[in-house]
């Protein structure tokens, strides 16, 4: 779970805070959007030449529309972790190192202590690591503000 504090204001004067948390169910949407991350591109690929070579005058056009809705909702969510790597990219290699394993290497059963071990850091910054990848991401999104 990630928790966020929030300023608020008390009676116009004290700033206390809040602690919201993001519901599990998109962190998890989210978590399984980085998995997923390098088979989009690959099928946002395939969809593309797909329709470009499609030449079947009988194909129904709501096919083509639905592909084309398709590819589109992929290079989105694409588009939304490239900035977030982009972004993450000036806090430095720790981050990219992060998201190859914990998301985007295959065959992993890494836990986050090994992963935490292998970057160089602790337990706790990696976990903290990841909610602020996650929130980035769902920010980016627009799932999560």
């Amino acid at each position: 779970m990630y928790n966020r504090t929030i300023l608020k204001m008390n009676g116009g004067h004290n700033m206390t805070t809040a602690t919201k948390t993001m519901p599990k169910e998109i962190y998890r949407y989210i978590e399984h959007e980085l998995i997923n991350y390098p088979r989009m591109i690959e099928r946002i690929n395939e969809l593309t030449k797909y329709l470009q070579h499609e030449k079947n005058p009988q194909s129904p056009t709501y096919n083509t529309l639905h592909l084309d809705i398709r590819i589109e909702r992929l290079s989105t969510v694409v588009r939304c972790i490239e900035n977030v790597i982009r972004n993450l990219n000036s806090l430095g290699d720790p981050y990219q190192e992060f998201i190859k394993l914990r998301y985007w290497r295959t065959n992993s059963n890494t836990t986050m202590e090994g992963i935490a071990q292998k970057i160089h850091v602790s337990r706790r910054t990696a976990y903290n690591m990841q909610n602020r990848i996650i929130q980035m991401v769902a920010s980016e999104l627009g799932e999560w503000n």
